[in-house]
């Protein structure tokens, strides 16, 4: 059962446990600062060392009635052994104290008050949920008691606590019938060798390390917020996929295709990195890394080799042979433009200084009719001259030019210019500051 403990031993410890946090915590023990003891001996081993005592003996234990026919298990009989006894423990509960009477007293006090408290004494290690009562014993009963303990009677009271259910030796009975059908699986044999060749490779996700520029006025550079939009990589990225099985003939190519996978290109093979130590060595079965070299390009026809970068948007990446007839699975991969910002800058101070009211940027990966400029969250206005919130946007050249909004922007503060073509960002660059 939920309420069961393997030794009578444990309810005992929990019952002194709780009588020595109820003395500390009350107004005398506060007070006065004895010292004293909460034990489980029996009456007469206590007055041997002269301290002040408080003794909880556990003096019988007898069968409760009302739980002999405990529930049992599932629907069949059990044995005894299967079965949780069930137990009312009677505590002595004295208190001893040489050449104090006082002391003896409030000892008693404080017991009897948690006692009075906690009738229904519920405790989570061990599980246990029991009642505390206190027996109406007679003096004369009480005597007779003290006669059987063969030790001079002091103050003292009887306790009943139940119910305590013992925990069986064995465990039940689960139901079962006869079998009627026999049921068999067929699995891989753990023991055997590894199969050759290997399971085909396989693609987890991607990654690629940036370095974001902060605010100018950034008092922490290490606190950095990524702008709301689809994060990717970049022309002159280093590309790292996590997965399996990379070192095998059937991974021996990349593949980068179009998010529906109507267009498929292969990468080249100066793309994917080599060395010593690097991802994508020979051998390397779990990464793989792709260098996005050279500058962005139009992509070629299907099936050809893919030597410029692809203009930004969203992509699926994948390996595969080198006929092109077995592939893993893909992963999608999102290509940003980047926005340029010359060597040398700082990093924390990458502020884009205006021309009287016009500000002039470049970026790489520009797309006519697929390229915005925000403010923050403020998105600007596509237009063919610059005026207050129109960006103008030349993407033969990656020339952009805008105009700050008169009305909508916090003064005083620095807002990210933002850039985004087929709604994948470029990595945060420049910061305006709004006059």
């Amino acid at each position: 059962m939920a309420w069961s403990v393997s030794d009578l031993g444990q309810v005992t410890q929990l019952l002194i446990d709780q009588l020595t946090a109820a003395v500390k915590a009350s107004p005398q023990y506060t007070q006065q600062n004895f010292n004293f003891e909460v034990t489980g001996l029996m009456p007469e081993e206590t007055r041997k060392d002269g301290n002040n005592t408080l003794s909880l003996y556990l003096l019988q234990v007898g069968r409760d009635p009302y739980w002999r026919n405990a529930p049992v298990t599932g629907n069949r009989a059990q044995l005894n052994t299967a079965q949780p006894l069930s137990l009312t423990l009677s505590y002595l509960l004295t208190s001893h104290c040489h050449k104090n009477w006082q002391m003896e007293q409030i000892l008693m006090s404080v017991a009897m008050s948690w006692f009075h408290a906690n009738p229904i004494f519920v405790s989570t290690n061990p599980a246990l949920e029991v009642t505390i009562t206190i027996e109406a014993d007679s003096i004369e009963e009480m005597s007779r008691l003290w006669q059987a303990i063969s030790c001079p009677i002091r103050l003292s009271a009887l306790f009943r606590v139940a119910v305590v259910f013992l925990e069986p030796a064995g465990p039940p009975q689960m139901d079962s019938r006869t079998p009627v059908e026999v049921g068999l699986s067929v699995g891989t044999d753990l023991n055997l060798p590894s199969p050759s060749p290997e399971s085909e490779p396989q693609l987890f996700e991607a990654a690629v390390e940036r370095f974001l520029r902060v605010a100018p006025n950034a008092t922490d550079p290490s606190q950095v917020t990524l702008m709301p939009g689809q994060q990717g990589v970049v022309a002159g990225d280093i590309l790292r996929v996590r997965g399996s099985g990379l070192d095998q003939s059937d991974g021996a190519a990349v593949y980068l295709s179009t998010s529906g996978g109507s267009e498929q290109w292969r990468i080249d093979a100066s793309w994917r990195q080599t060395g010593t130590s690097a991802s994508g060595t020979a051998g390397d079965a779990d990464e793989l890394a792709v260098w996005l070299k050279g500058s962005y390009g139009a992509t070629p026809a299907p099936g050809a080799t893919l030597t410029a970068v692809p203009m930004p948007g969203i992509y699926n990446i994948q390996v595969g042979d080198n006929a092109a007839t077995k592939f893993s699975n893909s992963i999608p991969v999102s290509i940003a433009p980047l926005v340029v910002v010359p060597d040398g800058t700082d990093p924390a101070g990458t502020e884009l200084a205006a021309s009287g009211t016009v500000y002039n940027l470049t970026a790489n990966g520009l797309v006519d009719g697929q390229s915005q400029v925000w403010i923050d969250q403020t998105q600007l206005t596509a237009g063919a001259s610059t005026s207050p919130g129109v960006a103008t946007v030349d993407a033969s050249t990656g020339a952009i030019a805008f105009e700050l909004p008169t009305t909508g922007l916090t003064t005083g503060s620095y807002l990210p210019v933002r850039v985004l073509v087929n709604n994948v960002e470029a990595p945060p660059a420049w910061w305006v500051l709004v006059a």
